[in-house]
């Protein structure tokens, strides 16, 4: 499991086996391919990611021209940072201190966005371990782990707060 802990200075260093890492780098690649994918507002993970601000559609058109791809770009920069901290290959050691655990954090959570609306995740789903005989063991296993990682980072962030 990935090790979270305090450095000398007080930022949250976080540790990724090389197995470990590999899982977050193939989930930055799945996400890039989401995130530069220019799919239909009809797709259940596009209304995930990017919600409707406007239930009257002008209202919607005249959001989405204002913002632009204001919010895409943040989500790509986030996943950038988690690249970059991850590497190519190998263990990882990422540092999550102000912006880069808040990019962290993003990452993490349009991860769990995807996946659980992917899976069509509900409470109970996520209450239960995953079905080791289901197709779909492996990536709510993934989706577990993603959400502990995200739970371990805001509990050791809330200790000194």
């Amino acid at each position: 499991m990935p090790e979270l802990d305090r450095a000398d200075d007080g930022s949250i260093e976080l540790r990724l086996e090389e197995y470990e890492a590999e899982i977050i780098r193939r989930l930055c690649g799945e996400m890039r391919l989401l995130l530069e994918a220019d799919l239909p507002r009809a797709d259940a993970v596009t209304d995930r990611l990017f919600p409707r601000a406007h239930e009257d559609q002008k209202d919607e058109e005249a959001y989405r021209k204002l913002v632009g791809s204001t919010l895409r770009d943040y989500k790509l920069e986030a996943l950038e940072a988690v690249e970059t901290d991850v590497g190519d290959d190998g263990p990882a050691t990422a540092t999550l201190e102000g912006e880069g655990r808040e990019r962290w954090l993003t990452f993490l959570t349009d991860t769990r966005l995807a996946l659980g609306t992917r899976l069509e995740v509900t409470e109970e789903t996520m209450s239960q371990e995953p079905d080791p005989d289901s197709p779909d063991a492996v990536a709510l296993s993934v989706l577990h782990w993603v959400g502990w990682i995200q739970e371990q980072i805001l509990e050791k962030a809330m200790e000194d707060s």
